[in-house]
């Protein structure tokens, strides 16, 4: 009991010094509720509470508390609880804590040592350093994907709350302090994924200001808020409506819109010309791992259904083209790369000018970083890309996070 109480104090104490020195973390912290859990190993937070273990917290100095409570406050902060989306739960929490550990040591703040702090992964999004580690993690001896991602159809559970489970579960990482768990799941008392996410970017907002007003703002941390900002950008939204913007369209009264005949109102509806021919070329020279490449096939699967192209060319290539599969009306699109090595674009737009194919729309799927051909094609050319580099033609659509 009296350890308990020891306890409690030093984290008080540590919140109240956060707010003085630290006031952007220290502000964030008090939206956090500290419930003591020994089932986990350091610190856990779903975005409503601080779990911690006594017995971790009893080895932290002050000066170290306060770092790991700033760097676990980080967490929601970044909206790391509700940006999981069925990505491995161990692999998610490395690369949110390699996001923001840079973010605290320039702040000033202290952390316990071996924390996970690599400068490859500086100023990119926790999405980003995810797709790089697990590219990494494939490319080792025996190395392999995530099994238990979701591919286009579905998530891994979410992290089981104490009230489900009588206990807390977190993922054990090497150098991690503090664990993100999934936003609990809503119902009548706890609010939705976007209500959590909505009210921590107020939050948010709200502590920059105070850091403004004592003149104690994080180095670059408005930068890198802005970076997370785009993160949560959903490429299959882009990818849909750059899709649909290469598909023929027009206005016609022949086909009311259905929309608004319930309320009287007769309006034109959208006629779109039936789709032909379409290619996807998907780049083999290692630059897509196998999760972008299982969501871009559902995704683009999911498009081609609603569409159903005459014939659908995947072109597997790097520098040249490797293979080409067809598909034709009505057939699933799968697909399966081969190759491995540098990147050229133009061997893409030379096979199928020599196979007198002109494609509704040619997709790459890419990180654009490769040679382009001189010219640009007479039809529509979409770059899902998984890189940060632009495009001398066509339009980007960026795969980073996905």
């Amino acid at each position: 009991m009296k350890m308990q109480t020891t306890i409690e104090r030093r984290l008080q104490k540590a919140r109240t010094t956060l707010l003085l020195d630290h006031p952007f973390f220290g502000s964030l912290l008090f939206r956090l509720k500290g419930r003591e859990s020994r089932s986990i190993k350091t610190m856990a937070t779903d975005g409503i509470s601080l779990f911690y273990n006594p017995d971790f917290v009893d080895t932290l100095n002050a000066a170290t508390l306060c770092g790991v409570l700033a760097h676990e406050v980080l967490h929601p902060g970044l909206q790391h609880h509700v940006r999981r989306s069925g990505r491995d739960p161990k692999r998610w929490n490395e690369a949110c804590d390699y996001a923001i550990n840079p973010i605290l040591l320039d702040a000033g703040l202290h952390l316990p040592e071996g924390v996970l702090v690599d400068d490859r992964f500086r100023e990119m999004s926790a999405e980003q350093i995810y797709n790089q580690l697990q590219t990494e993690a494939e490319q080792e001896p025996g190395g392999a994907d995530d099994t238990k991602e979701a591919g286009g159809d579905g998530a891994t559970s979410p992290f089981p709350t104490p009230g489900e489970s009588g206990e807390l579960s977190a993922p054990v990482t090497e150098g991690g302090i503090g664990q993100v768990l999934d936003a609990p799941v809503a119902d009548e008392e706890t609010p939705t994924a976007e209500e959590h996410a909505r009210e921590w970017s107020i939050a948010v907002s709200q502590a920059i200001t105070l850091a403004k007003q004592a003149g104690k703002v994080p180095a670059g941390m408005e930068r890198f808020l802005d970076g997370a900002a785009e993160a949560a950008v959903d490429w299959r939204e882009l990818l849909r409506r750059a899709w649909s913007e290469t598909t023929p369209a027009d206005y016609s009264w022949m086909r009311p819109n259905r929309r608004h005949i319930w309320t009287g109102l007769y309006l034109p509806g959208v006629v779109r010309e039936g789709v032909g021919e379409v290619a996807i070329a998907v780049d083999c020279s290692g630059s897509v791992n196998s999760r972008q490449l299982r969501l871009f096939e559902a995704e683009v699967r999911s498009i081609l259904e609603g569409q159903r192209p005459q014939r659908v060319y995947v072109l597997y290539f790097d520098a040249v083209v490797h293979k080409v599969e067809t598909f034709e009306a009505g057939q699933s699109v799968s697909l399966n790369p081969v190759g491995g090595g540098g990147t050229e674009f133009g061997p893409c737009f030379e096979w199928l000018e020599e196979h007198g194919v002109r494609p509704q729309t040619l997709v790459f799927l890419t990180d654009l970083y490769g040679s382009f051909p001189d010219s640009e094609p007479a039809y529509p050319v979409l770059w899902a890309s998984t890189g940060a580099r632009r495009a001398p033609f066509g339009q980007v659509v960026p795969m980073q996070t996905a």
